[in-house]
């Protein structure tokens, strides 16, 4: 793409240098992987300012780049081009789109918010329409994958440029309908603006990322943000779908907010619901559950490997995503029946000695209670928890995760999760500082492996211990190093198996 050509087409950016017509070809934020041909965008981002790299760029053989209207230093850098921007970072994600090839104009894209569910119901997506015989292609937590290809995923939700740079590859590739989880530091930084969304959907919201957003609301209002692209989008797909969690209090409000396209996903709300589940169909085990959804074109059985009641709500967003596509409900069925596991989401290890244990990601005090809360519905003799909470991340959940595990724990062992740059031990003050227990209903031990050893040779036949926080995580950061560190095969080491 001639450089000409993004001038013409971005609103707001303008180029007055005579070069304005050399070939883009490629568009990178990261100074170290700018070179000759590339358009350098210069960011300002929350840790530093892309500006300041302009130099190592031109070192490197870039000669195009986007920089604010402010920037005055461009006469030090002979025969480079200067796109000037009123706002580098939303002229990232909108030349990034054009160069990649607004690929969510051509096929559609189905978006998941919330705080929690967003992996568990991309997992089912994927597996219905696979079922549909689509060619579905996912970015998420776990990873960015399609076909046969997977990547790692340093972000729930890349920077813009890496969105549309993945999923050009995937069109290319042969993917023909996009699943993403949608996070709220992703839509408060403008990362997918520039995404025509097909679907919408919102699982619920509980506290997390205080430390980013600072309040409640600003944390919703970033969710929300999702609903206000929906409303803009011209997907290739129509007509654009609203799938709302009925049953959360800021799902039903975003219900009563928004116009068009919108169905709803209930446990309770039988009647109002669009797609809801019959409370007297419900079958829990540690090997699966069963239950039934009702929706428009009649009841449908369901019997899923899966289990927790939190599966149950994820299964209905993953159905009311699929049959706002148009994917028959019997369809819908086959692709929810069809998934073993979610990797990290109440992944189940079976012991020799009669117990059972449970990895899973939960990290806020919320998916904490509705874990735990699950486990309890499966009636084990005892549910022994072991769990901690970040460093560097948002504080104030720390001591609700406390009162959480230690109120519906028999045990909970309170350990070190991802301390990062803080003092593990600050951190377990932190938690106990909720817990009002008997000294002999928990245990704190900061090593992570000792707590597991500590808790798996606590438990007997009939027993169920709940390893909880990094769930599908292969690695515990350590001040700013990266150990391997993997709950299930710890959990294995101890139980004396291999997984």
């Amino acid at each position: 793409m001639l450089i000409s050509e993004l001038v013409t087409l971005v609103s707001g950016i303008r180029c007055d240098s005579p070069y304005a017509d050399a070939e883009i070809a490629d568009v990178v934020y990261d100074s170290r992987k700018a070179a000759g041909g590339t358009l350098f965008v210069a960011v300002e981002g929350l840790v530093s300012d892309g500006h300041t790299f302009i130099g190592a760029a031109y070192a490197n053989g870039c000669r195009a780049f986007l920089v604010s209207e402010g920037f005055t230093e461009a006469d030090n850098y002979p025969s480079a081009v200067f796109i000037r921007s009123r706002d580098t970072r939303k002229d990232l994600s909108r030349v990034s789109a054009l160069f990649f090839g607004e690929v969510s104009a051509k096929i559609p894209v189905i978006g998941i918010t919330g705080t929690n569910g967003k992996t568990s119901t991309t997992y089912m997506i994927e597996s219905i329409l696979r079922a549909a015989g689509r060619r579905p292609g996912v970015i998420g937590t776990v990873n960015y994958r399609w076909g046969t290809t997977v990547l790692d995923a340093p972000n729930t939700t890349p920077e813009s440029r890496d969105i549309h740079a993945i999923m050009g590859r995937m069109y290319r590739e042969g993917v023909d309908v996009i699943i993403m989880e949608v996070s709220s530091h992703g839509l408060s930084l403008g990362r997918v603006d520039d995404i025509n969304f097909t679907v919408a959907a919102f699982t619920n919201l509980t506290r997390d990322h205080l430390d980013y957003h600072k309040t409640f609301e600003d944390y919703f209002a970033a969710k929300a943000h999702l609903f206000t692209l929906l409303s803009k989008s011209a997907p290739p797909a129509s007509p654009k779908s609203a799938i709302l969690n009925l049953d959360d209090p800021y799902g039903a409000k975003l219900h009563k907010s928004l116009a068009g396209d919108i169905s709803s996903y209930s446990l309770s709300a039988l009647e109002s619901a669009d797609f809801a589940i019959d409370p007297a169909s419900v079958s829990m085990r540690l090997d699966g559950i069963s239950f039934s959804i009702n929706e428009s074109l009649g009841r449908f059985d369901l019997s899923m490997k899966m289990t927790a009641r939190f599966s149950m709500y994820n299964a209905l967003c993953a159905w009311g995503c699929c049959r706002a596509l148009g994917i028959d409900p019997h369809v819908c069925k086959r692709g929810l029946e069809s998934i073993e596991s979610v990797p990290g989401r109440f992944s189940t290890i079976g012991s020799p000695a009669g117990f059972y244990v449970v990895v899973d990601y939960a990290h806020t005090d919320d998916a904490l209670t509705k874990l735990l809360s699950s486990a309890r519905e499966l009636k084990p003799a005892r549910l022994i928890t072991v769990f901690g909470c970040g460093g560097d991340r948002d504080r104030t959940k720390r001591p609700l995760m406390g009162k959480s595990a230690l109120s519906l724990s028999d045990y909970a062992v309170v350990t070190s999760d991802n301390p990062r740059t803080e003092d593990p031990r600050a951190i377990i003050d932190d938690i106990l500082a909720g817990v009002e227990a008997p000294a002999d209903k928990f245990s704190v031990i900061v090593d992570r492996e000792a707590a597991i050893a500590h808790a798996i040779s606590s438990a007997q036949k009939g027993d169920l211990v709940v390893i909880a926080g990094k769930g599908h995580e292969d690695y515990q950061i350590l001040g700013k190093s990266k150990i391997h560190f993997d709950d299930r095969e710890i959990a294995a080491k101890y139980m004396g198996i291999k997984i």
